[in-house]
Parts: structure tokens; sequence; C-alpha cells
């Protein structure tokens, strides 16, 4: 039987504007329209979750189906049930006050934050699964290596040269943050160009995120760094993943293009 407590991450005995908030914070997490662009099996995964917690904010709003559930629940074979305490279930839950127009707003902001975070990261981790898989799509069979200090993915050429000459040990790294900005590809860059000295070659990086700089501002910082750079320097490709359009510099080799192609293509 599903603990609807637990799917909400509230006390058994949590009030209703303890559960709306919940509902609230966990709803922004895992709604489908957070991350139909990342392909349909993770929107299915969002929307079965979406439906649970719409499921187990009507019932446990509601009194009287609460009151029912809070004894099927407690009746469940294997479950660890700590009962509430005894509620009027013929008095209806209650809107919660509105607080004093003068009251900090230090609240809001935790749970805004706290929920922001959370839509993050699930958007972060699906993204990362959609890429790893277009990159296997489009390459074939490569050499996954721990990750680099500061990046989710780190893969070697594919053994059949798809990247440029055989032979050549191309790299090429993914990093996930939050915006595309000038900050984050200066941070990429100086994270890429150790991991590219210590492998013996210059990488190229997928740097990725669910907002982007304008585009002219991004190209403009990457000519800069690379007028800058003495010898190879990292090839790096800003990509947006709300919609999976990338800035692909001239020079980037062909494989980018094609990892880039799965990651549009609908799953």
């Amino acid at each position: 039987m599903k603990n609807y407590y637990e799917l909400l991450s509230i006390a058994p005995d949590s009030g209703a504007d303890d559960i709306k908030r919940a509902f609230r914070r966990e709803i922004a997490r895992y709604h489908p329209d957070k991350v139909a662009h990342l392909g349909p099996e993770f929107l299915q995964i969002a929307e079965g979750r979406a439906a649970e917690l719409t499921e187990a904010y009507r019932i446990l709003t509601d009194p009287m189906a609460r009151a029912q559930y809070d004894g099927q629940l407690r009746k469940a074979p294997g479950e660890f049930f700590t009962p509430p305490p005894a509620r009027d279930v013929r008095a209806p839950a209650r809107e919660p006050e509105a607080p004093p127009a003068d009251a900090p707003p230090k609240a809001a902001d935790h749970a805004f934050k706290e929920e922001r975070a959370n839509r993050d990261e699930f958007v972060r981790r699906a993204g990362l699964v959609r890429f790893r898989d277009a990159m296997l799509q489009a390459l074939g069979e490569v050499d996954v290596l721990p990750a680099a200090r500061g990046f989710d993915v780190f893969v070697a050429r594919p053994r059949r040269g798809l990247f440029g000459r055989p032979g050549l040990p191309l790299r090429v790294l993914a990093r996930f943050v939050t915006t595309v900005d000038a900050a984050a590809v200066d941070e990429a860059w100086g994270l890429a160009l150790k991991a590219g000295s210590s492998a013996g070659s210059a990488p190229v990086v997928f740097l990725m995120g669910s907002g982007m700089a304008p585009p002219a501002a991004l190209a403009a910082r990457v000519a800069d760094l690379r007028r800058k750079a003495r010898g190879r320097c990292p090839v790096v490709v800003p990509v947006d993943v709300r919609d999976w359009e990338a800035l692909v510099p001239t020079d980037a080799p062909s494989g980018v293009r094609e990892i880039l192609a799965k990651l549009k293509k609908p799953s």
C-alpha cells in the first residue's frame, strides 16, 4: 500500500498547511511540463509521480478520506505507521490564514529555493541520462572513464576514430549547470584545461543547462578564451536542454553534430 506521508515527506500528524506546502514542493519537482523536453521516457516517469502526488494530496486534505486511509494504512502488513492524533472528521479542512502583510517572507523564500533546487536536480539527472544515451548511439563503442573533476561524464574517443584521425586521443566531457552563461563557460574552460592536460589532449566539452545566456555573448566569451589560450584548447559546446539547441564551433569534430542530432531525435 502506498504510504502518502512518505511520498510527501511529511509526518502522519501533519496539518493541512504542511500537506499543501509539501505537495507544492514535490509537484514542482516532478511536474510533466518541466521534463517534457527530455523525452517520453522521463515524461512518463514524471506523469506517474505527479499523479501519485495529486492523489496523495486529495486523500490527505479530505478529512473523511484521510481517516479511512489512516485506518487502512495502520492495518497494512509490513507497514510502519504511527497513527496521528484523533481528528474530527466532520470538520472540513480549513484553508491556512494569510500571513500578516508585514511578515518577513523568509519561509516562503526558503520553500521556493528548495523547490527550485529539487526541480533542477531532477532535470540534471534526466538530461545526463539522455545525453549518455545519445552519445552511445552516435559514437558506438567508447571507453567510459571516471568523471574528471567538475564534470558529470568523461569518455574516450571511440576506437573507430569517429572524432578524427585513427589513434587521436580525443576526450568528451559533459557538465550540467543551471544556466549556461559566461561564468559557467569560464569555470568549465579551466576545468577542461586540467582534464585535457592530464589526458594529453584537448577535450570536447558539452556545457549543458536549462537556461542559457544570449548566443552572441557566449560566442564572444568562448572566442576571447581561445584567443588567450596557448596551444590546443577545449572545444566548448553550449547546449540548452530545453530544446537541445547548441552553439557549435566551426572547428568542432563531426561527432559533436552526430551527438546533437541524436539528442534532438524523439526517443
